[in-house]
This record gives structure tokens, C-alpha cells and sequence, in this order.
């Protein structure tokens, strides 16, 4: 029951971009024994886990699925000083003098920029992401998301389908989300060891070039009106992650 409830409380986080599920299972006290667990595919004590993040992405998912929906511009907001703050813990201890870190993260600028697409928003118009796209989201985003201080739900972001899973979750299309999910047990099974490894070796080229694929790709999250609710609801978000990610 223990892991469970674990696993609620990680499922309604990560569905905030900004928020690291690596960081969560630190602070829980699960990631060193669940990397080697993982690596030895000794996953069934992890089943209440599993279960638990479920229920807890659909709780948080539903949830903002049907606040996005009806306040556009507050909700993309939150989640924009949500992604802005998630640069903190990945930059942490990551000063560098060496240019070509920032033409990393100029470079991971432009093309967050350029992928980032249309504004966010939950409507009909969303959700034809096709199922390839949508595994291959679920696999990054899930290897992402075991690495400590690395946001998986930013990759949704960038690739542009955080606004697509949303809508699968309020609207329950189940293959869409089987899809998904079975490119996430891909990702964390096949990828997520393997891109901790390299993120070890080339932390600070990692770190500036997701950082700015973040900034670039966080354009998809302006708000068509600015008021100063939105504003403070912006700063809400940030001060919310800010806080979560300091110190950890």
C-alpha cells in the first residue's frame, strides 16, 4: 500500500512540466534501488508502483485536461513558469566559460523553437499526434524522466504532444494511451540507464542543450492575453518548481 501511495504521489507531479519524476523517486527515497532493480528487470516488486502512477497520471491529467480547457491562458501560464523553473536544477553547478556550451544551448534554442509548433491548447484540433510519434514520445519522455532533475513532461513539450496525451486522458482514448505508455515502459526499461550513463559523461553539454530546448519550445505555452491574473498565476508556477527543485 506503502509503494502505492508512492506512486499516486508521483503520478500527480510529473504531469506538471518542470517537475522531475528522477527527483520525486529521490526524494522518496526509491531511485537507487529501482535503477538496479530496473537494470536486472526485477520489475514485479515495483507493480503497486506502476499502479499507483497511473491512477495518479490520470487524476492530474483529467484534472488540468478540463482546467486548460476552460481558463486557456491562466493554465498555459502555471505551466510556463513551471517549465522556466525547471531550468534551475538542470543548470545547477553547470557554469561554464566553454563556448561551445552556449552554442549548444543556442542550438537547442532554435530547435525547440522550431518544434514547438502551435500554441498549447485542449481542443479538437489536438490529438492526431499518429502512434509511432506517440511511442517514441512516450520512450523519451519516460528515459528522460528517470534522470534526476530532467522534467520528462518538458519532452512532451518540445516534441509537441503534451497537449495531445491530455486530451487522449479526457476524452480516455485507451489506444492512443496504451501507445504511449507501452513506448514509456520502453524508454525506462531500454533507454533510461543508458541515457543516466551519458548524462554523467556530458552533463554540462546535456544540461545546456536541453535548457534550451526547453526556453525555444516553452513559446507554446504564451498566453494569447496577458493580464496581471495571468502574470500571477506565471509566477505561481515558478515559485512552485523554483521551490521544489532547490536544494535536491
Amino acid at each position: 500500500m506503502e509503494l502505492a501511495l508512492k506512486g499516486i504521489i508521483v503520478g500527480l507531479i510529473i504531469v506538471l512540466p518542470g517537475m522531475s519524476g528522477g527527483t520525486v523517486f529521490l526524494i522518496l527515497g526509491l531511485y537507487e534501488t529501482m535503477i538496479k532493480d530496473l537494470v536486472k528487470f526485477n520489475l514485479k516488486p515495483y507493480l503497486p508502483l506502476v499502479i499507483g502512477m497511473t491512477v495518479g497520471i490520470f487524476i492530474a491529467g483529467l484534472s488540468l485536461a478540463f482546467i486548460f480547457e476552460q481558463y486557456r491562458d491562466p493554465s498555459a501560464m502555471f505551466l510556463l513558469g513551471c517549465v522556466l523553473a525547471s531550468l534551475q536544477p538542470i543548470l545547477r553547478g553547470q557554469a561554464t566559460k566553454n563556448p561551445r556550451h552556449y552554442f549548444i544551448l543556442a542550438a537547442g534554442f532554435i530547435i525547440g523553437f522550431l518544434m514547438a509548433g502551435e500554441p498549447i491548447e485542449i481542443a479538437d484540433s489536438v490529438g492526431d499526434a499518429s502512434l509511432p510519434y506517440l511511442m517514441l514520445s512516450g520512450a523519451l519522455a519516460s528515459a528522460t524522466m528517470i534522470v534526476p532533475g530532467l522534467p520528462g513532461s518538458g519532452v512532451m513539450i518540445i516534441m509537441g504532444i503534451y497537449d495531445d496525451v491530455l486530451f487522449y486522458l479526457s476524452q480516455f482514448q485507451l489506444l492512443e494511451l496504451a501507445v504511449f505508455g507501452a513506448g514509456g515502459i520502453i524508454g525506462i526499461l531500454g533507454l533510461a540507464k543508458g541515457l543516466e550513463s551519458m548524462y554523467t559523461h556530458y552533463r554540462k553539454a546535456i544540461a545546456y542543450g536541453f535548457s534550451g530546448l526547453i526556453i525555444g519550445s516553452s513559446r507554446a505555452l504564451l498566453p494569447e492575453v496577458w493580464t496581471p491574473f495571468v502574470v500571477i498565476v506565471g509566477i505561481l508556477g515558478f515559485s512552485v518548481v523554483y521551490y521544489y527543485g532547490r536544494g535536491k
